[in-house]
């Protein structure tokens, strides 16, 4: 089955008091990701293991499977192998991975170099899109089409946004709400009108690597929303998608890593070093 795997960095945040106990996302218009909420399967997820230090890449790597107990690879190597593809370091390696047996036929879709090296560890190739660049992401809309045009050749497509989160970090709460809501309409809409529109099973996973909170510029270790839509399943009707909305739904999972097993049919997959 094919899937999207969209990593929408920053969009969790914490309840504020003066916020009316909401969150960026709660007071975000995000009709996409509500109807995906409605139709999909939700829940409130542990992306990382309390013992592993709090960063976007290895929140990352739990996510995609990565066996955290191997080790976890330092940023500047893998931002060096997102940007060449050397592996002069030996900390760069495929590890071990809970990937679909289809590993080796996906694609990352990031802007950030060391994002795109966690890619390439799980054997997925990188898709290079003119004018990406780190930081605010300008052109979602482009992210989102490449992503469309790259499902129909291969099954699995790794779709990584970092606007909402860039917003966090710099305290920014009106810049924080503007950028969920444009993931929402140039990211998700085209996305899921694909996949609902899709004659043949798919699937298409959103969720947050980690908590970014505007008011402390930071990640926060907590669990974050996610939803899985199969345009085959029933739906479930989950109200909207927020951090408050999706806890007590299905997806709910105890163990960081335990969200992608629950896709399709895993394996364990290593990369030929020949």
């Amino acid at each position: 089955m094919k899937t999207f795997f969209i990593v929408a960095s920053g969009i969790a945040d914490i309840p504020d008091e003066k916020l009316g106990g909401k969150t960026p996302l709660m007071l975000a218009d995000t009709p996409s990701l509500d109807a995906l909420a409605k139709c999909g399967c939700c829940g409130s997820i542990k992306a990382l293991s309390d013992d592993v230090a709090l960063t976007r890449e290895n929140a990352i790597l739990s996510l995609l499977g990565y066996d955290t107990k191997k080790g976890m690879p330092c940023v500047e190597d893998l931002t060096e192998f997102g940007k060449s593809g050397s592996r002069s370091n030996s900390s760069v390696s495929p590890g071990y991975f809970i990937l679909p047996k289809f590993s080796g036929h996906g694609v990352v879709i990031s802007s950030h170099p060391s994002v795109k090296g966690i890619g390439k560890m799980a054997l997925l190739k990188p898709v290079e899109i003119a004018g990406m660049s780190e930081g605010m992401d300008s052109i979602l809309r482009e992210k989102s089409f490449a992503a469309i045009m790259a499902i129909e050749r291969y099954e699995f497509v790794f779709l990584h946004v970092e606007c909402a989160a860039s917003m966090a970090r710099k305290g920014d709460l009106k810049g924080k709400i503007e950028a969920i809501e444009k993931i929402d309409r140039d990211v998700i809409t085209p996305i899921a009108d694909y996949v609902w529109n899709a004659k043949e099973q798919m699937n298409m996973v959103v969720v947050s690597e980690c908590i970014t909170s505007w008011r402390n510029h930071d990640n926060v270790r907590g669990e974050v929303p996610a939803v899985v839509y199969f345009n085959d399943d029933l739906p479930y009707d989950t109200k909207s998608f927020d951090e408050q909305s999706v806890v007590d739904g299905p997806l709910n999972t105890p163990l960081p890593g335990d969200l992608i097993k629950k896709l399709v049919t895993f394996e364990p997959c290593a990369e030929d070093e020949s």
